[in-house]
């Protein structure tokens, strides 16, 4: 249990608050050398406007012979690049002399919200509650990425997790079925496949949150991919012992190589929601070892690494339940997961801190075929949702959304959020209502809205108490969470409560005031 959050990093706070681009610079060039290797080529391209202001950007090798470099900047206009090789300018021209910036990014980039800090934001001021399910991998058996996250978009979804996973040809230092590829240098085949994935987010208005890292590739106990990792000793690396991968050196310098990129390459993408540094971090080789202190200071590193890059400051968190406090100190969010099959367990997720951001990045039932998945899935949702945590609890099994056809009750629940309006209210509380007859019920309200869930048996009449509301007239709208039908009416909030009529046994309510 969490009793209050960890000390976490301060949201960003100095960034412009509108942003144009992206434009693209290339150079026809090759350096000596390991070009992903910034010891060896810190490559960068600055930009100069027409007013003399300077945009600098990390410049990556695009996988042709050229360098690239992506420009978003707080102000459109013409852009002329200069290529930077260790600091010193380089005889080389771009392939276009400039570049403009007309286009406004619609809302910027999101960031934790310093007016809210429990909350997430547009830089535009638009709030943003994520609303989604994972989507780790490539599975065979399954549509293409792009076409999943396509269906996400079309459903209301606006939030996903993604891994840079080995055996779906996404982590860039395991090359697949490639065995000429250099294993000191980053492989172009999957830097392509994280192009393909923005790109797909991007249209399907998506935000995703970027796993660098994973448990597995660093364990020999929990999902062990280390007896097959390039870097391992036994297979010609250079690390005799998984645990040893948080303060080897040349490990963190190949990391960092990663990271560098990833931010060059993927950071101008408004689809880039946050960077997440290890997935399940508890589960490696260095945990079980009790190494906490390096796997504490390699995350403030690391962070420290990312900020003093990404030019846009997205979010950085890591995802753990059973790591210590430690871990999470550079962290900008709280990101557990949780396994269970006892689905009343989702009435009681209070126990998430919320004067700090914190959702479930990854739930589901320990045993998927013992449980009502759309119950399941449906009471984490509605549960997150209503106790102000920063997002939805996210399932993790996209191959039973898809199995399913779970879809619907993420429409449904886009439809709620649109309706309710609950990210416009960062200071709601949960509200410990009463409902009778009898009826599970859960609520967060403020003193003139109030969003509940009501599970009764059959469609019935009810009086809520504990609302807390002022008296007086509201407008109500009620989504049968079944259909995701909706009704319009009034109703009157007295000394006595509420009386209403439920036309639906499992509903979701939105009373306002102010709408009336």
């Amino acid at each position: 249990m969490v009793p209050a959050p960890p000390a976490l990093a301060d949201p960003v706070v100095d960034l412009p608050t509108a942003w144009y681009g992206p434009a693209i610079a290339r150079f026809e060039a090759e350096f000596p050398g390991n070009p992903y290797d910034p010891e060896e080529n810190d490559v960068r391209v600055v930009f100069l406007s027409a007013n003399g202001e300077r945009f600098e950007r990390i410049a990556y090798p695009d996988g042709t012979s050229a360098y690239a470099a992506v420009l978003v900047a707080p102000r459109p206009g013409s852009y002329r690049p200069l290529l930077y090789r260790n600091g010193v300018l380089q005889p080389i021209e771009a392939r276009s002399a400039y570049v403009r910036l007309d286009n406004r990014l619609p809302r910027g980039f999101l960031r934790v919200d310093a007016r809210h800090p429990n909350r997430f934001v547009w830089d535009d001021g638009t709030p943003y509650y994520p609303l989604g399910f994972n989507l780790g991998w490539q599975m065979p058996d399954m549509p293409p990425m792009a076409e999943q996250l396509a269906r996400m978009g079309a459903a209301g979804i606006q939030w996903t997790r993604i891994w840079a996973s080995s055996w779906d040809g996404k982590n860039p230092f395991w090359a697949v079925n490639d065995p000429a590829a250099p294993r000191d240098r980053l492989w172009p085949p999957a830097l392509a496949k994280w192009d393909a994935l923005f790109e797909a987010c991007e249209k399907a208005g998506i935000s995703m949150q970027m796993v660098l890292f994973n448990h597995g590739s660093f364990s020999t106990l929990v999902n062990p991919n280390w007896p097959d990792h390039p870097w391992n000793a036994a297979r010609g690396g250079f690390l005799t012992d998984a645990a040893d991968v948080f303060a080897d050196a040349e490990a963190k310098r190949r990391m960092k190589m990663w990271i560098r990129h990833a931010v060059a390459r993927f950071s101008h993408s408004p689809s880039l929601f946050a960077w997440e540094l290890w997935n399940e971090v508890e589960w490696t080789d260095a945990s079980f070892a009790g190494r906490f202190s390096d796997i504490s200071a390699w995350h403030e590193e690391m962070a420290q690494y990312i900020r003093a890059l990404d030019p846009y400051g997205h979010p950085v968190t890591t995802s753990a339940l059973l790591a210590p406090p430690s871990t999470w100190r550079a962290m900008d969010f709280l990101q557990p997961h949780l396994y269970t099959d006892a689905v009343t367990l989702f009435a009681r997720l209070g126990w998430l801190p919320t004067r700090a951001p914190a959702f479930f990045g990854e739930i589901g039932p320990s045993h998927p075929a013992r449980v009502n998945l759309r119950a399941f899935l449906r009471d984490a949702i509605y549960a997150g949702m209503l106790r102000n945590q920063a997002g939805t609890p996210m399932f993790w099994y996209w191959d039973l959304v898809e199995k399913h056809d779970l879809y619907g009750e993420f429409r449904t629940a886009a439809r709620v959020l649109d309706r309710s309006r609950l990210a416009f209210h960062p200071r709601a509380e949960s509200r410990p209502v009463v409902v009778i007859p009898p009826s599970p019920a859960l609520a967060l309200g403020e003193r003139t809205w109030l969003t509940i869930r009501i599970t009764a048996p059959s469609p019935r009449s009810v009086r809520i108490l504990g609302a807390r509301l002022d008296e007086g007239a509201y407008h109500r709208t009620t989504i049968d969470l079944e259909t995701g039908q909706s009704f319009e009416d009034v109703v009157h909030v007295g000394q006595t409560g509420i009386e209403v009529v439920l036309p639906a046994a499992d509903v979701v309510m939105v009373l306002d005031k102010s709408t009336l």
